[in-house]
């Protein structure tokens, strides 16, 4: 909304006696901040007043606004998102309705049980999405079951309106073609691996992976390390900011591949190996040998300097160990709210700029304060 003297919008509050001033205050700017909104209300969500503005402008306090915001938002009128800014929603959202869209959810379920951060980036999309006014839906699929048109019946039974798809599988491709022709918009959002279709948001790792071995070899003269990753698996976007962050630093690098052996036996002969430190590029490979050999991993956290680049791991079968580790991390709830903004103003529809979030690194920390044990 053009920002107009507010003087000249909002108009003044009757005096009242001092018994009642407080609620009459609160009930007679709830009803003129509701002929506001409606008066100013376009097609598509825009810009309102903060909570701030409209405290000063009746000097009221902040906490008799955020009361009647809390009102007008339950009847579908306005949107409080991020960094204190408030929407007025369009004339399209139906507040008899009370739901803005119903998205669908696509998830891997191997991915969904072992890693921790494929797991998070789930749970906290679906709370963002329920707690401003979204429908959803989680619908999981396994690798034998990747049939796009068969999939696409799947969301088409559910009467999905959008489909946020999180690392995008390589049937995703044929599938996106199918939900457009059904009327079905999708959202890719890129993570680990490289995406089959074009990704509206980018998690990217580069420049936490590229401190974490600066580090190593600065502050703790770390110059060769050995890297662990999955034989036969294609490389990732993780492993390449590996590779370029080793050779920008001159860091030696020897990778060791997880074959077909026992994890155990993996995990006992890394533990041997004449190494300055250990990073797990691949949260696939990581997940699988805390899942199958919990103590062994344990063993090395604790023998050598080790480094998780896809985050915290999930120990099922064991207690989490207090071993200090190296850990790129994604800050999920600022890219789920991020993302949740942006649907509610249809930005997320109306740009092809990619969005990019940086992850951290953090250096030196227990592993058991960040990693789940279920």
């Amino acid at each position: 909304m053009p920002r107009k003297k507010i003087a000249r919008l909002l108009p003044p509050l009757p005096l009242r006696s001092r018994l009642d001033e407080a609620a009459h205050k609160t009930e007679r700017l709830t009803q003129i901040l509701r002929r506001v909104a409606i008066k100013n209300q376009r097609d598509q969500p825009r810009a309102f007043y903060s909570v701030r503005e409209i405290a000063q402008a009746y000097r009221v306090p902040l906490s008799t606004v955020s009361q009647v915001y809390r009102h007008l938002e339950q009847e579908g009128l306005i949107t409080r998102v991020r960094s204190s800014r408030t929407l007025l929603e369009g004339r399209q959202f139906d507040r008899q309705v009370g739901v803005r869209t119903f998205v669908g959810l696509p998830a891997s379920l191997s991915a969904f049980v072992t890693i921790q951060a494929y797991r998070m980036f789930f749970i906290r999309i679906r709370r963002e999405l329920r707690l401003r006014g979204f429908a959803t839906t989680m619908v999981f699929w396994e690798k034998r079951e990747t049939g796009a048109r068969d999939f696409a019946e799947r969301l088409k039974a559910y009467q999905v309106d959008t489909v946020i798809w999180f690392q995008p599988p390589a049937f995703a491709r044929e599938l996106s073609e199918q939900l457009a022709d059904l009327g079905i918009r999708v959202i890719g959002v890129a993570h680990e691996g490289v995406p089959s279709i074009s990704c509206r948001y980018i998690v990217r790792r580069d420049q936490a992976i590229r401190r974490l071995i600066l580090e190593w070899k600065e502050r703790q003269g770390i110059t060769d390390i050995t890297a662990v990753r999955w034989k036969h698996r294609r490389t990732s976007t993780v492993e390449e900011a590996l590779l370029g962050a080793v050779d920008e630093l001159d860091v030696k690098t020897h990778f060791v591949e997880l074959q077909d052996q026992p994890s155990y036996q993996f995990l006992a002969s890394l533990q041997k190996t004449k190494t300055g430190g250990i990073i797990f590029a691949s949260a696939e490979v990581a997940s699988k040998l805390a899942f199958r050999a919990p103590k062994a991993l344990s063993n090395l956290l604790h023998a050598h300097h080790v480094a998780f680049l896809n985050g915290p791991i999930t120990m099922p079968f064991a207690k989490v160990p207090e071993a200090r580790v190296d850990l790129v991390l994604v800050d999920w709830q600022a890219v789920t709210e991020q993302i949740v903004d942006d649907l509610i103003t249809q930005e997320a529809f109306r740009t092809s700029l990619a969005t990019t979030f940086e992850a951290q690194a953090e250096l030196r920390v227990p592993l058991s304060d960040f990693a789940q044990d279920i």
